[in-house]
């Protein structure tokens, strides 16, 4: 369900107040100073550590909360922690379903001296359009165009990207195809209360994944947490050099939905599949 908003009239007539200034400087502070902090967030090789899409309505809201360990020299082998969970923030009971889409930008290797060092190259300025690591949509312009991206004093030249262009290209757990692109270096390491298949009956606080959602089983009350849908994401021990000076971005993206049969329409949940099993007996008219 998508947020809406809920526009009111307002017959009173309005009064005119008067703010003090110093009332004014706070707030502005306050909003400067989180900026300041949202932007320290960001992380190169693996992006950044911030809620994604809010889902908020007149009933219902819920939010993602993500735990993030940024590591900015990540070697083949290396795991970076990303614990991803939902939290009801609302007042009302709720269902919830997670996708996640993947992002990579992968930089030219300096070859000149015919070594094999695997060194980025690097340009004596910037070039644009340069990469901005906050807005994965515009990696594919930088790397078409050998765009820079500046980080420790140099501009690193960007060159392929593999990046998602539609819902189709969410992330599929335990996909072959994923394997065979560049994305296969890096593993997504799931708890053990993530399955592809309903299991034993009993079963509480897991994950099902069914056609690149995982569906949360229970119904979270509000002020709930679900259990991690994700735990950390892993560099391959024998990633190839290309691979190892990327910037990876893993964006997960949230629904919520009240508890009716609704759900099942709204979600496009197909009658014969598990997550349909799931539901079933848990919404009511």
């Amino acid at each position: 369900m998508k947020k809406n908003a809920v526009k009111q009239k307002n017959s009173t007539r309005r009064k005119k107040v008067k703010i003090p200034a110093k009332l004014i400087i706070t707030v502005c502070a306050f909003l400067f100073s989180s900026l300041m902090v949202l932007g320290s967030t960001y992380a190169w090789f693996v992006s950044e550590d911030e809620e994604t899409n809010h889902f908020v309505g007149a009933r219902l809201a819920a939010e993602i909360v993500e735990e993030f360990e940024p590591n900015f020299e990540w070697q083949s082998g290396a795991t970076v922690k990303k614990v991803v969970q939902v939290k009801n923030t609302g007042n009302v009971p709720a269902f919830v379903r997670i996708s996640l889409y993947e992002y990579l930008l992968m930089f030219k290797i300096d070859v000149s001296d015919q070594t094999g060092n695997g060194n980025l190259a690097v340009a004596p300025n910037a070039v644009q359009p340069v990469v901005d690591r906050e807005n994965p949509a515009g990696w594919s312009s930088a790397a078409q165009s050998g765009g820079t991206y500046f980080y420790d004093g140099r501009y690193y030249i960007a060159k392929n990207t593999v990046v998602p262009s539609s819902q189709a290209d969410m992330y599929k757990f335990k996909d072959s195809q994923r394997d065979q692109t560049d994305l296969g270096w890096f593993q997504l390491n799931f708890p053990l209360s993530v399955y592809d298949y309903l299991p034993a009956k009993g079963t509480k606080n897991f994950w099902l994944y069914q056609e690149g959602y995982f569906y949360y089983s229970e119904l979270l009350q509000p002020n709930e947490l679900t259990d991690p849908v994700i735990s950390s994401v892993s560099l391959n021990q024998s990633a190839p050099n290309k691979v190892k000076g990327a910037l990876y971005k893993l964006e997960p993206v949230m629904d919520a939905h009240d508890a009716t049969q609704m759900l099942l329409s709204n979600w496009a949940i197909d009658p014969s599949s598990s997550a349909y099993n799931l539901y079933r007996d848990k919404l009511s008219d």
